[in-house]
């Protein structure tokens, strides 16, 4: 080839002469495409944007199934790979539970019954602000009270006085 020749242009039908040259090319003239209009699946129709698919979708759903394998095994006591972090967790819960009811100890045992015997000790020191909202709050609570109970002093026998 000795200079550049325009054989078709987009969207010219192309002849079999040209499809021939463009074979021996390698180049395949035809593209196919569909542009839906609807989906229909079952009786029912939908708009063409379902298959619109992204990562996000599939990552999405396959963690949605990977949740609810884990949710079936953890019930029905079958370890997976998903379920067994569960398992060892619910198993640990028990064993605090069976430690703090019982006088079987271990260290974090130990941490655990100090906890429940005392958890004003595990309290962090907070703001004087926030210590002074709830005494407020307990002194408008304290007012209530005692006007609802002015109210309820004649136990509704008052009503047409």
């Amino acid at each position: 080839l000795q200079s550049d020749v325009q054989l078709i242009k987009a969207g010219d039908k192309v002849g079999a002469s040209e499809a021939t040259l463009l074979n021996m090319l390698n180049i395949s003239p035809f593209t196919f495409g569909l542009h839906i209009l609807q989906v229909y699946d079952n009786g029912s129709i939908y708009s063409p944007d379902v298959l619109d698919i992204t990562e996000d979708d599939l990552r999405k759903r396959f963690l949605e199934g990977v949740r609810n394998v884990a949710s079936v095994c953890l019930q029905i006591g079958y370890p997976t790979v998903a379920s067994i972090p569960h398992s060892i967790v619910n198993g640990y819960k028990r064993v605090l539970a069976i430690a703090v009811e019982t006088n079987y100890s271990f260290p974090l045992a130990d941490k655990v019954k100090a906890f429940l015997a005392d958890p004003s000790a595990f309290v962090t020191a907070a703001p004087v602000a926030a210590a002074a909202a709830p005494a407020a709050a307990a002194k408008e609570e304290k007012k209530q009270e005692s006007e609802e109970e002015e109210e309820d002093d004649d136990m509704g026998f008052g009503l047409f006085d």
